[in-house]
C-alpha cells in the first residue's frame, strides 16, 4: 500500500514577505548572464488569459524580485545542471512505495528517500518523533517548520524541528507524530528540515532564513508536497477548519513552481496534475506572467531592505 494522495479544496492566503539573508545581489545577475537562453515558452493555459495582454504577477512585485534572485543564488550553490536534470518526486506509489501506518519505520523509509533526493547522507541523520503540539515562541530552540491553526491567532504549532549536529556529529531532526499518518505533511516537513541542513548545516548561510529554506525544497524537486501542504481546508456537514504549513504562502508556491518549470525549460509540466486546485491555478497564472515578461524575469535586481 502506497500513498493515499487525496487533497481537500484549498483557499487563498495573503502574501507574506521576507528578505534573503546575507547574499550579494550582484551574484544573481552575473549568474543569469551565464545561463543558457530560457526562450522555450510554456503554453499551459495561455489561451485562457489571451484577452489580458499584460497579466499581473500573482504575487507582490518585491517578493517576486526576491524569489527570482534567491532562485539564481540557489542555482549557483547547487548547480544549474543539477536543478535542470534532477527528476522530481511525485505523490505516487512509484516514488513512495510505503504504507503510511504511523510507524517509525514508515518515517525512516520516507526520510531515506528525501535524503537521497536532497543529497544528504542518511547515515548522518538522527531522526526522532515527538508527540505534542509545541507552541513556538521566538528563541533559539532549534529551527522549526511550523503549522498555523488559525491565521488570526499568534499560536503556532511546530511540525518539525532541526537542531544542527549533535555530539555524535549527526544532524538532529524531530518530527511531530501527527505527520506520520499524513504523507503530504510528512514529506513536506522532512524536505524543509533537510533543506536547513543544506543551507545551515553545510554553512552556505550563517543566519536562518525560512523563506529561502522553503525555496530550496523547490529546486531539489520536492515543491509539489510543500505547495500542497501550504494550506488545507477541512469540511464536514456541520464544521469547517483549516491549517497552514510552512512559510511561503499559497500564491508564492505557485510562482516558485512556475519559476522552477521555466528554469528547466519544461514545455509540458505534467507534474502540475498533482497540485491542489488553487496552487495549480496560481502556477498557471504565474506561468503566463513569466512567459510574457521574459525580458524581466531573472534579470531585474532585488534591492535588499525593500521588504517589510
Amino acid at each position: 500500500m502506497g500513498f493515499d494522495w487525496t487533497y481537500p479544496v484549498v483557499g487563498w492566503i495573503p502574501i507574506a514577505l521576507s528578505a534573503i539573508t546575507g547574499v550579494e545581489e550582484v551574484q544573481f545577475l552575473n549568474l543569469f548572464d551565464k545561463l543558457p537562453c530560457l526562450s522555450t515558452t510554456i503554453t499551459i493555459m495561455a489561451a485562457f488569459f489571451s484577452k489580458n495582454q499584460n497579466p499581473e504577477c500573482p504575487i507582490d512585485s518585491e517578493m517576486r524580485l526576491w524569489m527570482e534572485n534567491a532562485f539564481l543564488w540557489l542555482a549557483s550553490e547547487f548547480g544549474q545542471d543539477n536543478i535542470a536534470k534532477k527528476a522530481m518526486l511525485h505523490p505516487t506509489p512509484q516514488d513512495f512505495a510505503i504504507s503510511y501506518d504511523g510507524s517509525k519505520e514508515s518515517l525512516l523509509r520516507t526520510a531515506e528517500i528525501i535524503a537521497k533526493q536532497i543529497e544528504i547522507d542518511f547515515n548522518q541523520l538522527d531522526i526522532e518523533v515527538y508527540e505534542q503540539n509545541i507552541q513556538e515562541f521566538k528563541g533559539d530552540f532549534g529551527y522549526r517548520f511550523w503549522t498555523e491553526v488559525d491565521k488570526e491567532s499568534d499560536e503556532k504549532l511546530s511540525a518539525g524541528l532541526y537542531f544542527g549536529k549533535n555530539e555524535s556529529g549527526r544532524y538532529d531532526v524531530l518530527i511531530e507524530k501527527k505527520n506520520l499518518i499524513d504523507p503530504t505533511n510528512l514529506v513536506a516537513t522532512l524536505a524543509h528540515e533537510f533543506s536547513h541542513i543544506k543551507l545551515l548545516g553545510e554553512q552556505r548561510i550563517h543566519e536562518n532564513d525560512e523563506y529561502l529554506t522553503d525555496l530550496t525544497v523547490v529546486i531539489f524537486g520536492l515543491g509539489i508536497f510543500n505547495a500542497n501542504a501550504a494550506f488545507k481546508e477541512h469540511r464536514s456537514f456541520d464544521s469547517y477548519g483549516y491549517n497552514t504549513t510552512g512559510y511561503l504562502r499559497q500564491r508564492e508556491w505557485g510562482y516558485a513552481l512556475a519559476l522552477y518549470a521555466y528554469f528547466r525549460r519544461e514545455e509540458n509540466s505534467d507534474w502540475v496534475k498533482y497540485l491542489t486546485p488553487n496552487v495549480k491555478s496560481d502556477f498557471k497564472k504565474s506561468t503566463v506572467f513569466i512567459n510574457r515578461n521574459q525580458d524581466r524575469v531573472f534579470k531585474e535586481k532585488f534591492q535588499r531592505g525593500n521588504l517589510k
